[in-house]
């Protein structure tokens, strides 16, 4: 301990040296004398802490940490103030996290661990912790060894990576690596260490050689050498499949190598292959001397042309060094690395590098980008240690709340949201039946807001009349509240029906019209189309919701009506076709001299099989036979038709396009129809999913074959996905 002691010594001032001394001694009358293992749980945790360069309330937490976990309680005692009390209250909330939970979850929990962090020093803190129980992982039992490492593998692994905290993810890397591979992991082991013997020399005497030149121009220069980790080494050597082709990525899920077999080789030619399992690493003052140091290293030694220059477009966890490679006189490569002190701290400590211990100490931040969180703060200039503190203390989650299912399934609610909001975010279903709920195992009402780590658990009833009118209200999620509309939307259907039925014939004797000849399949199928109705009884819901006027309804009815009464019938009723001029593309079976007009719902060219449909005041309307809209006709008005063949006038034809939403899209298409020569008369896009264009083209076309055949062409076209004729 005294070594411990010595070391805090040197990095804290003398006040708060004495706090953690009181805080260590505090722990030491807890225990009595008993539970060493306990004791030295603590003072391991302390000393990752230290070694990651938090401040000392860090450092208190970690002492005591093994006690609170038994004894919550002991935070209220006065030698704690409201910020150490904070984080053990933070870090027991992450305590109670399910943490194993299917590989679509794992990015939600990394980010509901963060958002229950708040203090960027808790994340720190619980991941030093979790560091700490490596050294006393032979006292648990199988079961909780199995847990721990799922764990370490799916969400501390990648913590410490997006927080540049190398030394832990290396134990972390190597500790899962010998568990879930360890014949593996011990014939890597012993196939490196024969490696290091061989090449040891050769190193130190690049090391040696490094330091007499760069004496001169980097007076303060440290040289030195760096060997791979083990999990890293194997890593590269699946990266390169250089060892079996069925390595998994040891970064994922079922990873550190579950898949491969255990009696894997490594031998030599393998390992030579991986030129930075030996690395020498040069560490200089100013980011000049980095480059003149690189000139100094390809004078000195053969450069093999490998060189990625780091400071200059820095990795985006903020990583900077120049990295290159040399090849010695026995022909072994060896990679250099050449960065500042500065940002080999950062490289070491990623953010925790940042927290200066000694009061008034500034850190020099320039140029440095943390990527936490994908970037979520710049720091551009010196800051004082106190600054740094409101920084670790930013909430990088404001305005978010994660919060998890009895099942572990995390969810992601905008601040203020509730269980209803819970509910229906599972499935509308749960939403409509829900008649209560628990947080945390307490039944609380349905307005009350949800918090980081709260454990949310709906109770549903299905004999429940569904949600109430005043959730819409509590709700505060967009998908929630409309979940909510649709509910009342289709539950009142059968009232609103009803509603509606009542307001359009209430509305129509209003203005004297008569509804038995307005509603009419003719007329209606138009309406249901301009206002996408599903028919009669979805109108009249609409109605009765408030979705649609009586007045609209009924405008459109009553001028579909008047244009179709304006001269076809005599007063008996009769048709009088022969008094109706036809233009001649249209010959009317046992008529001549009809006035004739193509249907637009399916827009029929020469060579479609045709039927004719008297219509009201409007001549014959041309449909194809297989038009759907003729299902709704009145079957004793068709008449048989047939297309004039002498006719050489060109027609309106259309086609659908469903393409790949890519630039020039339009240009594409329209350079096929002018190679073709033919006229574009309309076009209308729309965009129906993040990557997909639909796009219906209107053509003056001669026929159909003429039309058949550009589908064909379009087709072949890189963008279309599908192409068929509009209907």
């Amino acid at each position: 301990m005294e070594k411990f002691f010595e070391k805090i010594g040197n990095v804290l001032a003398q006040k708060d040296y004495e706090y953690v001394r009181n805080t260590y001694n505090l722990m030491k009358d807890k225990y009595k004398g008993n539970d060493l293992e306990s004791q030295r749980f603590a003072v391991k945790i302390a000393e990752a802490i230290l070694d990651n360069r938090l401040d000392y309330k860090s450092i208190v937490v970690g002492l005591m940490y093994p006690i609170f976990r038994i004894e919550p309680s002991i935070v209220d005692l006065d030698i704690f103030d409201e910020e150490i009390k904070g984080i053990f209250n933070r870090i027991a909330k992450i305590d109670n996290l399910n943490l194993t939970t299917h590989q679509e979850q794992l990015d939600n929990i990394k980010n509901m661990f963060i958002a229950l962090a708040k203090d960027i020093r808790v994340i720190i803190i619980k991941l030093c912790i979790e560091e700490s129980k490596l050294d006393f992982i032979d006292n648990m039992s199988e079961e909780l060894v199995e847990n721990y490492m799922k764990s370490v593998s799916d969400v501390y692994f990648p913590l410490c990576q997006m927080l540049g905290l190398n030394t832990i993810k290396n134990n972390f890397g190597n500790a899962t690596f010998k568990y879930y591979k360890p014949a593996m992991y011990k014939e890597l082991s012993e196939a490196l260490n024969t490696f290091m013997e061989e090449r040891n020399n050769n190193i130190q005497e690049v090391i040696s050689r490094l330091k007499t030149e760069l004496v001169q121009i980097c007076p303060n220069a440290v040289v030195y050498g760096r060997q791979k980790q083990l999990f890293s080494i194997a890593k590269k050597l699946q990266s390169k499949n250089m060892a079996v082709s069925t390595i998994t990525d040891i970064y994922g899920r079922n990873n550190y190598l579950h898949d491969v077999a255990d009696n894997v080789s490594f031998n030599e030619n393998k390992l030579n292959q991986i030129m930075d399992i030996l690395a020498v690493r040069i560490l200089v003052d100013r980011v000049e001397e980095c480059y003149a140091a690189l000139g100094k290293v390809f004078t000195t030694f053969k450069p093999l042309g490998n060189f990625k220059d780091y400071i200059a477009n820095p990795k985006e966890n903020g990583y900077q060094s120049l990295h290159t490679a040399i090849v010695l006189d026995n022909g072994d490569p060896v990679e250099v690395q050449i960065r500042t002190f500065d940002m080999h701290t950062y490289a070491e400590y990623g953010f925790a590098a940042h927290w200066a211990y000694k009061e008034k100490k500034k850190v020099d931040e320039s140029g440095v980008k943390i990527n936490y969180i994908r970037s979520i703060m710049d720091l551009h200039k010196e800051k004082s240690n106190d600054e740094l503190l409101e920084i670790m203390n930013t909430d990088v989650y404001s305005g978010k709340i994660f919060v998890q299912s009895p099942q572990g399934k995390i969810i992601e609610f905008p601040e203020g949201a509730t269980p209803i909001d819970f509910a229906y975010a599972i499935h509308s279903n749960i939403g409509n039946t829900c008649v209560g709920a628990k947080i945390n195992d307490r039944m609380v009402p349905l307005s009350t807001p949800m918090n980081n780590g709260d454990i949310i658990e709906i109770i549903t009833n299905p004999n429940s009349n569904g949600p109430s009118r005043d959730w819409l209200k509590l709700a505060k999620t967009s998908s929630a509240k409309s979940k909510i509309n649709t509910f009342f939307k289709k539950a009142m259907k059968e009232e609103n029906i009803k509603k509606g039925k009542a307001i359009l014939e209430n509305y129509a004797k209003t203005k004297a019209l008569n509804l038995s000849k307005l509603l009419v399949n003719e007329y209606l199928e138009e309406l249901y189309e301009k206002y996408s109705f599903q028919g009669i009884d979805d109108m009249y819901a609409s109605l009765g919701f408030g979705s649609i006027t009586a007045g609209q309804v009924l405008n459109k009815l009553n001028a579909l009506y008047k244009a179709d009464n304006k001269e076809l019938f005599a007063p008996n009723k009769e048709y009088q076709l022969n008094n109706i001029k036809n233009e001649g593309d249209i010959e009317v079976k046992g008529f001549s001299n009809l006035l004739t007009k193509l249907a637009k719902c399916c827009s029929p060219l020469p060579g479609d099989d045709i039927i004719g449909y008297i219509s009201r005041g409007n001549g014959v309307t041309i449909h194809r036979r297989d038009c759907e809209a003729l299902k709704n006709y009145e079957f004793e008005r068709l008449i048989e038709c047939s297309w004039n063949t002498t006719s050489n006038k060109n027609f309106v034809g259309s086609i659908t396009i469903i393409a790949t939403d890519t630039p020039g899209l339009v240009s594409v298409i329209t350079k096929k129809l002018n190679d073709e020569k033919i006229n574009m008369v309309g076009l209308l896009a729309k965009k129906i999913e993040d990557n997909k264009v639909v796009v219906t083209i209107h053509l003056n076309i001669k026929d159909k074959a003429d039309l058949d055949a550009l589908i064909v062409k379009i087709k072949q076209l890189n963008i279309a996905l599908e192409v068929y004729r509009t209907n």
